[in-house]
């Protein structure tokens, strides 16, 4: 099941209240990846795991088009 990109940053704000070092780790990745594609033209709703299984990595992925 795949989240969202609003789901990555809900996912994302709970890790940093968690306050362990793990959860702060997932919680900056779920925080850059969401606003990378952000800036790359998809919307809150448009869903994180197909586009980083497609593209490897974040970086990777094409800006949205239309």
């Amino acid at each position: 099941m795949s989240v969202t990109i609003l789901e990555a940053l809900k996912n994302a704000e709970y890790n940093l209240k968690n306050n362990s070092p793990f959860a702060l780790v997932i919680a900056k990745n779920q925080f850059h990846n969401a606003v990378e594609l952000l800036s790359k033209g998809y919307g809150l709703y448009d869903e994180v795991d197909p586009l980083l299984e497609k593209y490897g990595k974040v970086e990777n992925v094409p800006n949205k088009e239309g």
